[in-house]
Order: C-alpha cells, then structure tokens, then sequence
C-alpha cells in the first residue's frame, strides 16, 4: 500500500487502538507458530492429502485475486486484520483477542463480561461512500436486498443514523463485527465486486464470524500448516463457545463464510482440507448458502415471527415477510418446498438404463457477472433405490479453487439443506457420485462466459455405498426419509432427553464460557447444558416439531439438453 492508502486504511478502522490491536495479532501469530502436529495428525494429515484429486487450475478471472483472501493479500490489509477481513474494536479486542494482551484471567472476565457484538435493531443503517465503485455499489445493494428477502432484517439507506455502516472503496474486502455503534465501515475495494463477497463482508458487519474459525471446525477440515503463510498463523484462529453460537446447524463446506482450500497459502498449495474429501472444491464458493440463510433468520429470531402458516417440506422453514410462504433449500421451490426450483431445468426420472443429460449455462460473454445463471434438475428413483450419476464432461469451465464461476452442484446427501459437491474442472469428468437415498438436486451454475455439463443417470441398488451421508456431519438430519413412499420429514435437531439430561461437552462449553455467555439465549442453555448454567429448574422449554407429507418428483425424460442463460441462484 502507499502512505496515502495506509492512512485511509488506518481512518476506516477509527474505532480500534490500531498499535494495541496488532500487537494482540502479532502476539496470537506467535502463538499458533510453536502448534506442533503430533506424528498421528500428520499421518492422518498425509492420507487425506492422497485422497485429493489433483487439478491444473485455470488462470485468473479477476485481476484482483478469484478469493477474498487473495484480493487482501495482495492489497495489503490481510495481515493486519483479524482472520484476514475482520476489524474489531477494542472492546471485542478485549474479548476475542486478551489473552494475547492481559492475564488469562483478566481476559477471561473481559470475554465473559458482554456479548462480543450487537445485533442490529430495529433496522440496519447504511450508506454509499461518493468512494464507492458503481460496480461495488451495485453487488451492494444486490446482497443487501437478499438478505433482507431472505430474513426479517430490515436495511435502510442513511446518512444520518447514529449506528449505520458506510460502504466505501478501500483497499480489500473487510468489515467490523455486528453494530459496534456510530458509524462503521465496510470496505469492498478492487476485487471485492461480487455479490457473495458483498454478501459474506455484510454477514460480518451483521454477527457472522467465518465457517473455517467455528468452535467445532477440527471435526470438518485439517490444516495444512506446512502450507500457510508465516504472516498468516493467526488468521485460523478458533473461537469459542463463548463467542461463537451456531445454533445447532451443522458446519457447512459451502457457506459463503468459508474461505477456499488455499487461503493465506504461502506456495498456492492448500492450506485446508475437508475431511470429507468429496467437499474439497465446494470451500469457497460465491453462494450464500442454505444453513447461512437459516443461522442469519435463527440469529435475528426471525422464524419466531412465524407461529402458524405454511407446511414448510424437505427442510424449508416460514418466510418471516410472508409465514403462508416458505423459504426452500436450493434446489427446492413451490410454496411449500414440495417442487423443484422454476425456471431453467427439469425433472428426471431415473431408470435402471443409463440416461444423459447435457447442458449448457451462461452468458457467453467473457465478463465476469454479478450474479449466477442456473439451471435445476430434480433426479428421482423409485423408493429404496439411489442415484448414480457419472460426470461424462465438464466443458469451457473455470477450474478456480471453490469453483466460485461455473460448476455444478449436486446434493447426494439426504439433507438437502446441506450444500452439494462441487465440480469445476474437465478432469472432474468420470467422477462417479451415488445418492444417499432416492432424491437428488443438481444445480448447474455459471457468472462467467458460459460452460457446458454432460452426466449421465440411473438407478442403483439401496445396498451401493452412498458417496456422502449425513453421519458424517455432525448435526446434519435427513429431509426426507427415502424409504416410505416419498415421505418428506422436516429434521429436527436432537435434543438430550429429560429435563436435566445434558450434552457431553458441557464441562467444556462451560470452561470456555458458554453458561456466562450473552450471545447463546437461555432456552439454548436450558436446551443443552441445563444442569452445569443452573437452569435445571427455571421454568425454560423447548419443543421440536416434525411434519409429514408425500414429495413427487416425475418425468419420462430420457435424454434432455437445455441451454440456460438467465435464471439466478
């Protein structure tokens, strides 16, 4: 950077000590540098490296860096910022990062002290910097307008509101945590000119921290240490259940939250590895993704606004902006969830013969887009059986490290609110990926030129090994039970039995500051650690619902080719 885009990067972070914030970082980088993997970690580490197929990635698309890392790093603001685009202010330095500054004991208190954030209330305040590229102000108001579609939040444009964020062209992508008060900004600089970047800076500047620093990441990815820049060691810290509620839903490869298999790499070799090794291209791709939607409208209470309306199917929720409608999984739509997403794509009906399916989705234009053409399959097999699919060829595709251009996705999982595989590159072709059970979603996506997917389908015996399957994610439930006729069944998550049975983990949460904690409500509490908070007898309840329904997906398609150009994901 140059002395003049250093002061404007210091004058955005106007409400951080910034001397005492790096040296908390630099502190915390020293720390993970004396982590030593034991041999039995890096054994396990060197096995799921062979399991990871080898691709020749494609050239850059955007100048900038194709990840949100990469733009930082190469701008300069990566390694003086927490986890490479967060800013905190001193109070949340106190709380995230005083270990690194006091006494463990003094920190502790300080974490324990307050929530680390503050939700935004009764509405989110922003503004458009006269700084902001029109290109940025565009995927603005793009990823604001989802989210506020797809939550109860309401955002709206001031200049004058005491707390309200400020949108400007700075140097990198990156955002404060939650409302710190008064004005705050959110930088989306070159580079940072699509709207699942945008999307993922405002889940920041609205509470989200990133996937990869969850609490329970280690059960999802390794980290390649040998691989990660030594400026870097900080940016994979962990939080704490203190400060980190993911209100039970499961950890996901494909939140737009979750930085790509290379971030802060010193030598362009993965420095994540997805323990479900399948997953691997989906960290860090451009969608927001289903469990994100969900965990946003769970952290803002918004599914409480909807205590009657509609039967919500295969793990769709009430749209807290219309409860007689739902929100849906990708792949799913209708009013109740129950159809395949409109527009581009079709139902299929697998038989025992192999099947092909072509298509072709983009703009055609060598201009990278904003936003994603798509088109939806529905593959259906009788009840009791699974779904092959083979990938035959994958044609003019951006083989990009999180697939964030083109690719195809496919939900094999029986959670269908769980992100698929994604597939991205011509030596993807004759991967073989079969069903957990009798549904699978593909979802064909381009925001670059155009590409094209060949696959072919059928049907498979129930007793063929499933590539995925939810007991591999914690958390994750079938949507759907795929034995019984096309029953679809609403997952809950389970709860311990009797009214002070606890969760395993308490002795921890509670170490680490989960009863004291303000971010995780007292029915949570309540809900999982009633005996370790004191809460065995405080009069706090909670209920879990299931709904039944028939789902009927059919088509006598044997071959299709479709060419999609417009539809939005």
């Amino acid at each position: 950077m140059t002395s003049d885009q250093v002061d404007d990067f210091k004058k955005s972070l106007r409400h951080t000590n910034i001397d005492r914030f790096h040296k908390a970082l630099d502190r915390l980088r020293d720390k993970n540098a004396e982590t030593v993997e034991t041999p039995e970690e890096a054994e396990e580490l060197e096995t799921r490296i062979r399991k990871i197929k080898n691709h020749t990635r494609s050239g850059r698309v955007h100048e900038h860096g194709d990840s949100l890392s990469q733009v930082n790093e190469e701008a300069g603001v990566a390694e003086n910022l927490y986890q490479g685009d967060i800013a905190l202010d001193d109070t949340q330095v106190d709380q995230i990062l005083g270990d690194y500054l006091d006494g463990p004991s003094v920190a502790r208190k300080k974490r324990q002290a307050s929530a680390i954030y503050t939700r935004w209330s009764p509405a989110f305040y922003y503004y458009f910097d006269s700084s902001l590229s029109a290109a940025a102000r565009n995927v603005a108001q793009l990823a604001i307008d989802f989210w506020q579609n797809s939550t109860c939040i309401t955002f709206i444009q001031s200049t004058t509101n005491a707390n309200r964020v400020r949108f400007f062209t700075g140097q990198g992508c990156y955002s404060y945590i939650g409302m710190i008060g008064g004005v705050q900004d959110l930088s989306l600089g070159a580079g940072c000119e699509s709207v699942g970047t945008a999307a993922h800076e405002i889940g920041h500047a609205l509470g989200f921290y990133h996937e990869q620093s969850r609490h329970d990441r280690d059960n999802m990815i390794s980290l390649n240490r040998a691989n990660i820049a030594a400026s870097a060691l900080d940016q994979f810290n962990k939080e704490t259940t203190a400060t980190n509620n993911n209100y039970g839903m499961p950890y996901d490869y494909g939140s737009v939250m979750q930085y790509s298999e290379g971030g802060f790499s010193s030598n362009g070799q993965p420095t994540m590895i997805a323990k479900i090794t399948p997953y691997q291209d989906t960290m860090g791709g451009d969608f927001v993704s289903f469990y994100d939607i969900s965990m946003m409208n769970q952290h803002y209470q918004c599914k409480a606004k909807c205590t009657s309306g509609a039967t919500c199917l295969n793990g769709g929720f009430r749209n807290s902006r219309n409860c007689a409608a739902c929100i849906c999984p990708y792949g799913w739509g209708g009013a109740t969830c129950n159809q395949r997403t409109p527009g581009c794509g079709s139902d299929l009906t697998a038989t025992a013969t192999v099947q092909t399916l072509s298509t072709s989705v983009g703009a055609g234009t060598a201009v990278e887009q904003p936003t994603f053409a798509t088109c939806n399959y529905m593959i259906q097999a009788p009840v009791g059986q699974k779904i092959e699919v083979v990938l035959t060829a994958l044609g003019r595709q951006q083989c990009i490290a999180g697939c964030p251009y083109t690719g195809i996705e496919l939900k094999a999982m029986s959670d269908h609110r769980y992100t698929g595989i994604r597939y991205c590159c011509t030596n993807d072709a004759t991967t073989k990926i079969v069903s957990e059970a009798h549904l699978m979603p593909v979802i064909v996506y381009n925001r670059y030129s155009s590409s094209t997917v060949t696959l072919t389908y059928r049907y498979v015996a129930a007793s063929t090994p499933s590539t995925v399957t939810v007991s591999q994610v914690p958390d994750a439930g079938a949507t759907y039970t795929g034995s019984n006729g096309g029953t679809v069944t609403v997952a809950t998550t389970a709860k311990p039995s009797g009214t002070c049975a606890e969760n395993a983990n308490c002795a921890t949460w509670n170490a680490n500051g989960f009863c004291a904690s303000t971010v995780y409500t007292l029915a949570d509490k309540k809900a999982n650690c009633p005996s370790t908070c004191g809460l065995c007898n405080s009069g706090v309840s909670t209920t879990t619902s299931k709904t039944a329904t028939s789902a009927k997906v059919t088509t006598t398609t044997k071959k299709a080719t479709v060419t999609c150009t417009d539809n939005a994901k």
